[in-house]
């Protein structure tokens, strides 16, 4: 019998290329915080929702430790019955987002004049954005 021989050819290994992208999210990260810091942004919603409506849906199926625990993180007090504790929770977010009292507030000049250094640093930021 006839001996085979192989004639498989050996790969070269060519060195490996890749991107985490932690350069580019570096970049964005930096420009969001540019972008905070000229709006005025000083702190973040304790509460972690954008919208009331997102937050009465959140409160409605958390369990109660859950519920103490977004009232200890959000400043009011983890005390009384489930019931009592989602109405603090839901009047807090109230006076949150609202600031306070139920006033209309009305602008009557820009909150940035597009004029000044700060103005044009948010422009540009604002431009490379879209």
């Amino acid at each position: 019998m006839a001996k085979k021989t192989n004639t498989r050819k050996k790969a070269t290994k060519a060195p490996l290329e890749f991107s985490d992208g932690d350069d580019h999210l570096k970049e964005e990260s930096k420009e969001a915080r540019d972008l905070e810091q000229l709006m005025g942004f000083k702190e973040k919603n304790p509460f972690g929702y954008d919208t009331s409506e997102a937050f009465d849906s959140a409160i409605q199926n958390m369990p109660t430790t859950g519920l103490q625990e977004l009232a200890v993180k959000s400043g009011v007090f983890p005390s009384g019955t489930r019931a009592m504790l989602k109405a603090k929770l839901k009047k807090a977010y109230s006076q949150y987002t609202t600031g306070g009292a139920n006033k209309v507030v009305q602008v009557t000049k820009p909150i940035v004049d597009p004029e000044s250094e700060q103005g044009k640093k948010l422009l540009k930021i604002l431009g490379e954005q879209f």
